[in-house]
């Protein structure tokens, strides 16, 4: 016989899921920063491309259109998604930072056709030897000494002898932004913004000149490409300080450390020390030192990547690139893999990314340094491999917690020996978790060829969890999952701009029904229409709509082609969670 419940506790329970959703719209207690901590921005919504994958190059022996070009064919060849191409230091130019672009236009052709975008490293120092500096020093466009001489590098400055240009002159602006002009005007579709570095070695730990600078910056590159970004550095030569980054910064690069594991904990370590200004403090991955680090610390070091907001893979040494014949064949196949899979979670990231200015939550927030771990976002839990070992202490935290790998569930708070070997390294996922991603293809086992042009949930249900999108069109999308006894709820609360594969993880059993209602799914729910079986996942990530249990994988998939904004109404959710009789 079916059970019975009151109204009463119906009204109170569904009262109970009100207030739930309605503090999901507030920022979680236990993530607030302190007000001496968190400073409000002025930065503009933050872009999605600029999470990456990013590769960087500079190599003044080797800065030819066809050397980067063999490098795009390498991502290419090797299917490996690549968002941003990042043009360091001042190889990209004719001459030392005039800005002038010296490859031909058929390299942005093809970058505009790959849509890759393109971060170009600028300072605003001309090198005496440019023709423009001959021209600027004559208008008087360079800063000035107390003696009113023109202040020029000293020899030796790594950036090349030069000077500055003058940010409190109007006329020397102007110029700037006239060699800033037809950079602009060459790169339209592919520009995405700058990389900035060190500043005015004759002040001594005087940032104003950079704020100056990077402002001025900010507002042209703004007004040219609204989805712009400035990459800035920390840890610099007279770069922004502590406030002004809180303020103006999304993304910064925690400075250059050498490739061995001393240097992953020491890029680990000022990240984490970022987090609290900053929502996409970053460490490029491969570090940037002229010695290769070893196969085993360069995988460790991609999974590092893979799981830091931004994944930059910024080599000093064309030997550092993964497909280099000197590493065995798994460092490549593995930097496939986390780069993939990094490029899958921007929906993700890019949520999170966008809640953070409203929070001043870092993506990469309770960062541990004793045990070099942290949370990306809410749902992913991760701890860095630092040291030659294959096995580790993971301290997980309080909670459920899904091994990525083999799906054991743990309970936190505890501590765990866990093995570690070559692209095992340790994630973990909330129970509860939704993650929104999206998938191309099979490299990570989460999606099929077919599953390009959906966005791809992973769901694991558990009573009750919602997760708030970023969606494409600019709409803020929740989903919500209800899990109860065997049934599981599906919905959103407004509808997302691509059709949605939803990948329900470790069920028991195949399901007797899978229904949709008005853009709401239901396993073995008693509403809606039913959805039809298909016979695998590639079937259903090319259907309009139908869903397929995979009896190895313990996975269910679904496909809704059409998903609504829409969830149950009361009725409903107290039919499907209490089976009320007569109502």
């Amino acid at each position: 016989m079916k059970q019975r419940y009151s109204l009463q506790l119906g009204s109170v329970v569904l009262g109970l899921i009100a207030l739930i959703n309605a503090a999901w719209f507030l920022p979680s207690p236990t993530h607030r920063l302190s007000d001496e901590t968190y400073v409000p921005a002025v930065r503009p919504p933050p872009p999605a491309w600029i999470l990456g994958p990013m590769h960087a190059w500079w190599a003044p022996e080797a800065p030819s259109a066809p050397f980067i070009n063999k490098i795009l064919d390498e991502y290419s060849d090797h299917h490996i998604p690549l968002t941003v191409f990042h043009f360091d230091a001042w190889a990209w130019e004719t001459c030392n930072n005039n800005a002038q672009l010296r490859f031909d236009d058929s390299l942005i052709q093809r970058m505009r056709k790959e849509q890759i975008r393109a971060i170009f490293w600028i300072v605003p120092l001309i090198a005496t030897q440019c023709p423009e500096y001959r021209d600027a020093a004559a208008k008087g466009y360079f800063v000035r000494d107390a003696q009113g001489k023109t202040i020029v590098t000293p020899p030796g400055w790594w950036q090349g002898e030069g000077s500055w240009i003058d940010f409190d002159n109007p006329a020397a602006v102007a110029y700037w932004h006239g060699l800033l002009d037809p950079l602009f005007a060459r790169t339209q579709g592919v520009m995405g913004g700058f990389y900035v570095d060190d500043v005015r070695p004759d002040l001594a730990n005087d940032s104003s000149y950079f704020d100056a600078f990077v402002l001025d910056l900010q507002r042209y590159t703004r007004a040219h490409v609204p989805d712009s970004d400035i990459v800035f550095k920390r840890y610099g030569v007279n770069t922004a300080d502590d406030t002004f980054l809180s303020q103006y910064a999304h993304v910064s690069y925690v400075n250059d450390f050498p490739t061995d594991f001393q240097g992953l904990r020491e890029g680990i370590e000022h990240v984490f020390s970022t987090t609290a200004l900053i929502p996409a403090p970053y460490n490029e991955f491969t570090a940037y030192d002229r010695t290769d680090p070893d196969a085993e610390t360069l995988i460790r070091r991609m999974h590092w990547g893979a799981f830091q907001a931004v994944m930059e893979n910024a080599p000093a040494l064309a030997s550092t690139f993964p497909w280099d014949p000197h590493y065995p064949s798994n460092v490549m196949q593995l930097f496939q893999y986390y780069a993939t899979l990094h490029w899958e979670l921007i929906p993700y990231l890019h949520s999170y990314d966008q809640m953070s200015q409203e929070t001043g939550i870092a993506i990469l927030h309770d960062v541990d340094a004793a045990h070099d771990s942290a949370m990306l976002g809410d749902e992913i839990f991760v701890q860095y491999v630092t040291d030659y070992t294959r096995t580790l202490a993971v301290t997980l935290p309080k909670g459920e917690w899904i091994n990525y790998w083999d799906e054991q569930v743990y309970t936190g708070p505890v501590t765990i020996q866990l093995p570690v070997p070559l692209g095992r390294e340790p994630v973990f996922i909330a129970n509860g978790a939704i993650i929104p991603m999206q998938v191309r293809d099979s490299t990570t086992a989460h999606g099929t060829t077919a599953s390009a042009g959906a966005l791809t949930v992973d769901v694991y249900p558990t009573i009750h969890s919602s997760f708030r999108y970023f969606d494409p069109s600019g709409a803020r999308v929740r989903f919500d999952a209800w899990e109860n006894g065997g049934r599981v709820t599906l919905c959103t609360d407004w509808p997302p701009s691509q059709p949605v594969i939803y990948r329900i993880e470790r069920r028991s059993a195949a399901p007797q029904r899978v229904s949709s209602l008005n853009g709401a799914v239901g396993v073995n729910t008693p509403w809606g229409t039913p959805l039809p079986p298909l016979t695998s996942e590639l079937m259903v990530d090319g259907s309009s709509g139908g869903w397929f249990f995979d009896a190895a994988s313990h996975h269910l998939y679904i496909k809704q082609s059409q998903p609504g904004g829409w969830c149950p109404n009361r009725r409903l959710l107290r039919i499907d969670r209490f089976e009320l009789e007569g109502d």
